[in-house]
């Protein structure tokens, strides 16, 4: 957190370090980006990601989208076009945010080159399926995703304060389910972290883990209190499903 000397901020425990959410992850095939952050091209020099084949948009607020240039070195190493996923809302604001994507008097390699698609329903990138989970954030409805592939299934939701019942159906049986928890004090558009606790008892997938921390929670002692039910993860770190 800018200006502040907090425990937190000022730990030498590299897991207290968190960049914005956002996640990496790779199939036998394909290679998925969730949510470009203003960190995006730090976490994936960090993290050595050296492929993007598709980019999914939870909503276009500036915590997971400004850094959505940086995808312009992959479609430049890739001499492609990305698809780029997100509610139609999301989109909207991405083409108006982003408006140079589309001038053709750039050269390929100045703007990063993705296809825009709005998204309603499920769509497949190879043999993965992924399908918008709607939730509320505040007043708005927005998107989390429901990866389902190799008899493998997974959601990831970084911003919530709600479930509605059409999306609730479809977190069953999961492998992984990453739900939003900011902070342990109530917050209009999130879930606290005793609100997401609830949520992922109630989900039940056979690993759950809490994200979107704030500097409010130190890592073990936050772990310490969840109990071994969920992981309070930190950056970097990889799970195999």
């Amino acid at each position: 957190m800018i200006g502040c000397s907090c425990e937190v901020c000022t730990s030498t425990d590299l897991r207290n370090y968190r960049r914005r959410s956002s996640l990496y992850v790779v199939t036998e095939h394909r290679h998925l980006i969730f949510d470009t952050p203003p960190d995006f091209r730090d976490q994936v020099l960090r993290f050595g990601v050296e492929r993007v084949d598709a980019v999914f948009l939870t909503h276009p607020h500036a915590d997971h989208i400004y850094g959505f240039d940086d995808v312009r070195r992959f479609s430049t190493m890739q001499e492609e076009h990305i698809p780029v996923y997100g509610s139609p809302r999301t989109i909207k604001q991405m083409r108006k945010k982003y408006d140079y994507v589309d001038r053709v008097s750039y050269g390929f390699e100045s703007v990063p080159r993705v296809l825009f698609t709005g998204l309603t329903q499920s769509v497949y990138v190879d043999e993965c399926k992924l399908t918008p989970l709607p939730v509320s954030h505040g007043a708005d409805t927005i998107y989390g995703f429901l990866i389902e592939g190799d008899g493998k299934r997974m959601a990831y939701i970084p911003d919530c304060n709600g479930i509605p019942e059409t999306t609730f159906q479809l977190l069953e049986n999961l492998d992984a389910m990453i739900l939003d928890g900011l902070r342990p004090k109530p917050h209009p558009t999130h879930f606290t972290i005793q609100e997401c606790a609830e949520q992922l008892k109630l989900i039940k997938a056979k690993q759950s883990f809490i994200t979107h921390i704030t500097h409010n929670s130190e890592h073990s002692e936050l772990q310490a209190q969840l109990g071994t039910a969920v992981t309070v993860p930190w950056d970097g770190l990889e799970v195999a499903l």
